[in-house]
């Protein structure tokens, strides 16, 4: 249970190393360019931290582990599965359970990260067994 903890913290740090990307990244690229476009900048880099970081630091492939043609589609399909469920928490939340909007998005907040979490470790960047 101990790997799994220091993943989930090494998954932690750096899903905050994004946010804080893309919130930097986006503000400051505001200062030139519609907030619309600087958000999509931000998003941008806030991803590239997002694929490297976990693959490398919170999941801690090698280089021999590492496959971009294989592990970036996967990762990008991970992402946006994490989108499509936020976008369902808060649809049943809204629609079914009548929940006050503080509690939908709370949910959705911390339900996305948990998926993304296993998507992660158990698709995008599964250890194979060595030869």
């Amino acid at each position: 249970m101990p790997a799994i903890t220091g993943e989930l913290v090494r998954f932690a740090l750096v899903g905050i190393a994004a946010t804080a990307t893309h919130y930097f990244v986006a503000l400051v690229a505001s200062l030139l360019l519609s907030v619309y476009f600087s958000n999509i900048l931000g998003y941008l880099a806030a991803v590239m931290i997002s694929y490297f970081g976990h693959q490398r630091y919170s999941f801690g492939l090698s280089g021999a582990a590492v496959s971009h043609k294989s592990q970036a589609p996967k990762f990008i399909f991970g992402s946006l599965g994490g989108l499509l469920l936020s976008y369902v928490v808060l649809l049943i939340a809204e629609k079914f359970l009548h929940a006050p909007n503080w509690l939908a998005l709370a949910a959705a907040v911390c339900l996305v990260p948990l998926y993304n979490f296993f998507i992660n470790k158990l698709y995008v960047f599964r250890k194979l067994p060595e030869a």
